[in-house]
């Protein structure tokens, strides 16, 4: 029995810098919500505060579980409560699509597609890894897919709009509290 050690794997999350101020706006939320509560705010304001705090909280834990998992012989494709497992040998195309400083990876396979978005860590070396594991050079893989893999495109703008929210509560927090 052949045992395929650990190291052959690799494993990309996305990018902390955008899970730690998702994270602080869905706690400013939820602190938020329950200081309505005490304030004895309006019903209308409660139930849209509660409803965006569950919300902005799943998406965050959705965030947290997305992985892509690169291996000798399948490509693992995680995400909240699923898991696609595709083998090399199932990917007939790679293809990318980018709008503004969004880059969408598309794995197309015998079953249909996959989205991978550059809000991963390292998503460069992600798009290499992917495209240096595809068995054949029958594998149509798009030119701006290998040029993702050498200087990906950066996106900032989901990071900024996290930590803007987060000061924006700050300070709507800041104005209840003292108004």
């Amino acid at each position: 029995m052949i045992s395929v050690s650990h190291m052959d794997e690799k494993h990309y999350a996305i990018r902390r810098a955008f899970l730690i101020p998702l994270g602080i706006d869905a706690g400013l939320l939820i602190f938020f919500t329950v200081f309505n509560l005490f304030l004895r705010s309006p019903l209308y304001e409660r139930v849209i505060l509660a409803g965006l705090s569950v919300v902005v909280l799943f998406v965050w834990v959705e965030c947290l579980e997305r992985k892509v998992h690169i291996g000798p012989d399948v490509l693992k494709i995680k995400k909240f409560w699923r898991e696609r497992v595709l083998n090399w040998t199932d990917i007939t195309h790679v293809g990318c699509l980018t709008l503004r400083s969004r880059v969408y990876l598309l794995l197309t396979t015998k079953k249909g597609f996959y989205i991978i978005s550059n809000a991963y860590q390292d998503f460069g070396k992600l798009v290499s890894d992917i495209i240096s594991h595809l068995p054949s050079a029958e594998i149509e893989v798009e030119e701006e897919a290998r040029k993702q893999g050498e200087s990906p495109t950066r996106n900032i703008s989901d990071l900024v709009a996290a930590w803007l929210a987060a000061f924006v509560l700050l300070s709507i927090i800041f104005l209840k509290t003292f108004s």
